[in-house]
């Protein structure tokens, strides 16, 4: 039987550490269709052999989404990723595993609690969501590997102090 983890367990995300090893930059990229903000940093190091950047999305002044980028990378990675993903919490919401990569380029899984019992993204759905994981990848911009509602499961990423001062 799996010992499920939260996503920020399983990949070790040390949010400190992330912005020890960045470098901010772009201040508030704001999206004029809602309420939300993005704070872009470039990474000294690549995180997970893959990702250069990482990107903080802010709602209502709350930081809520953290979304890693690559736009340089190895497929080998990728498919290493998507497996520790997969062996973790299983097939995605459409029943993709890393076989499908190749052909779809897109991946999501959708939590309703922190027992990691499943759910999915379609608005009729009523579950309240917990946190969610999708890795998507295009030519124009590499792989994005986001982290749904990170605030559920990182109780610091909204209260650290660097990225307060920053907005």
């Amino acid at each position: 039987m799996r010992k499920i983890r939260t996503i920020k367990e399983l990949l070790e995300i040390d949010i400190d550490l992330l912005n020890t090893n960045s470098i901010f930059k772009t201040d508030l990229i704001s999206d004029s269709n809602d309420n939300r903000n993005f704070l872009l940093f470039d990474l000294k190091s690549k995180f997970l052999k893959i990702f250069n950047q990482f990107q903080i999305s802010i709602f209502d002044n709350k930081a809520q989404h953290l979304e890693f980028r690559a736009s340089n990378y190895k497929s080998q990675d990728i498919k290493e990723l998507i497996e520790m993903i997969v062996d973790e919490y299983g097939t995605d919401e459409n029943n993709q595993n890393v076989t499908d990569w190749n052909t779809l380029k897109h991946m999501s899984w959708w939590f309703k609690n922190e027992k990691h019992e499943s759910t999915y993204d379609d608005y009729e759905n009523k579950d309240d969501l917990y946190y969610g994981i999708m890795i998507s990848g295009n030519k124009s911009n590499g792989i994005e590997f986001s982290l749904i509602d990170y605030s559920s499961i990182d109780k610091i990423f909204n209260e650290i102090n660097w990225l307060q001062q920053r907005v």
